[in-house]
């Protein structure tokens, strides 16, 4: 379900799910928050990229098996709500964490890529923010990490059309860093790069960046949370997941 592999500082986690491609279930989520939590603590590490066994897709998202048995209430939101603990721990990582994209980030996974520090995309890799689909507005602080990237405009477009970015439009908006053929290969070439630093000097740098956010930010991830309550549960959600049953 989750991988773990060293290359000497850099710690490579593989998201391993390829039967319901890579999708976000309860337990994969306390693997990966679990598994970087570790990484924070180990001094030998350097650097984390957060790959893809699925050639085809990073992450499709939230586990619809899961979600579709959720009730329509607040006790489906919250639900939904505690697999965000993903993207903050991706946030909060001591050092820095570099997504690999070789495939799609669908849905809850165009929230974990923006979520990471430094993006790097295969030239098949694609982002898109699906929600609308849906009819659910981001739960994992996606929307307001997206702004970020990339400006209001940019992220207004993304989010309400639904439409995919691939890798050279992805550079050109600030959504990724760099673009290349294979996405890890290239984030373990990145993650190279960091390594000639110190760990603490990463740590100290990662640290100031997350905090410079944190002042922009105010309340706008609990904002974002309280918008996905009110949309859980909604006439469009409703449809949307009626809809998939029925499939």
């Amino acid at each position: 379900m989750l991988r773990r592999r060293r290359e000497g500082s850099i710690l490579v986690l593989t998201l391993d799910r390829p039967e319901v491609r890579n999708a976000i279930s309860r337990d994969l989520a306390e693997m990966l928050v679990s598994a970087i939590e570790d990484a924070s603590r180990d001094r030998t590490v350097t650097a984390i990229v957060l790959a893809s066994s699925h050639a085809q897709v990073f992450v499709a998202g939230g586990d619809l098996r899961e979600l579709l048995a959720l009730p329509y209430d607040a006790r489906g939101a919250e639900a939904v709500l505690e697999l965000g603990a993903t993207t903050s721990a991706l946030e909060e990582a001591a050092v820095p964490v570099i997504a690999a994209l070789d495939g799609a980030a669908l849905g809850g996974g165009a929230e974990l890529t923006v979520a990471c520090d430094l993006v790097v995309m295969g030239r098949q890799a694609r982002v898109q923010f699906v929600h609308a689909r849906m009819g659910l507005v981001p739960a994992w602080g996606g929307l307001t990490r997206l702004e970020e990237k990339v400006g209001a405009a940019r992220a207004s477009e993304l989010i309400l059309t639904a439409r995919a970015v691939h890798a050279t439009d992805a550079v050109a908006m600030g959504l990724a860093n760099r673009s290349a053929e294979h996405g890890r290969e290239a984030a373990l070439d990145l993650a190279r790069e960091l390594t000639t630093h110190t760990r603490d000097a990463l740590v100290a740098l990662k640290a100031s960046l997350r905090e410079a956010r944190r002042r922009k930010r105010s309340d706008a991830l609990e904002a974002e949370r309280e918008a996905f309550r009110r949309a859980w549960g909604s006439d469009a959600h409703r449809a949307a997941f009626d809809a998939l049953r029925e499939r």
